[in-house]
């Protein structure tokens, strides 16, 4: 089975880390399918330069870029969605949209009848349990699991995981805090039907602030070179 990772790269490019995350992430690439490109909970109310010089980056490195849409469960209102939608397309020119919080917002079809979604990679995070099987046509990718290492060692994906692709879902995994947990972590990775993993050794409140530690990321990495 193909194994990836996709990376929530929700900081700015050079701001955090020696050296700085995004740059990690593109040295990476041969195991680093996607990112996430998320100037501001959304693209924000300015074009900023250093994310389209980081974008343009990761692109020409082979990354997709994806936009990060919160959606607060539907309680934002469609056009709201749809305008950060055309946003990113328009500043950024990203390949594609990552729906956060969208476990209602599937049920509203003008999503889908946006031109800027309709060609795209989509990935959706539900930020609920147990996603209907009816949604899952609708993006290319869900993230089936998002919880600390200790969650993650007695999850049980839901009965319908193994009808699809490996590519339709991606596991987030944080608080990998010491050996015995990344490879825990790793181990309960490697039985699942889930072909993108995202682990970390930060936590809580925002584990999503910067990449792992140096060390923590070379452990992903090398897993991902051996699997």
């Amino acid at each position: 089975m193909v194994r990836g990772i996709i990376a929530p790269t929700y900081f700015w490019p050079g701001a955090t880390g020696v050296p700085d995350g995004w740059s990690r992430v593109i040295l990476a690439a041969t195991y680093v399918s996607t990112v996430l490109l998320n100037p501001d909970s959304g693209p924000g109310q300015q074009q900023i330069q250093e994310f389209v010089d980081i974008t343009r980056q990761s692109q020409a490195a082979g990354l997709k870029v994806l936009g990060y849409v919160d959606s607060s469960y539907g309680s934002r209102a469609i056009s709201d969605v749809l305008s950060d939608i055309d946003t990113y397309s328009s500043w950024y020119q990203v390949d594609g949209f990552f729906i956060d919080d969208m476990y209602i917002l599937v049920k509203n079809s003008s999503l889908y009848a946006n031109e800027s979604v309709a060609r795209t990679q989509l990935i959706f995070n539900p930020g609920a349990p147990d996603v209907p099987e009816a949604y899952l046509p609708l993006a290319d990718t869900f993230v089936s699991f998002e919880g600390s290492a200790t969650s993650y060692q007695s999850f049980q994906p839901a009965a319908y995981t193994n009808n699809y692709t490996a590519s339709k879902f991606w596991h987030i995994v944080y608080d990998c805090n010491s050996n015995a947990t990344i490879n825990a972590t790793l181990q309960q990775f490697t039985n699942q039907t889930a072909e993108f993993l995202y682990l970390t050794d930060l936590g809580l409140p925002n584990p999503y602030n910067n990449l792992p530690s140096i060390d923590t990321w070379a452990q992903l990495l090398s897993y991902m070179a051996n699997v």
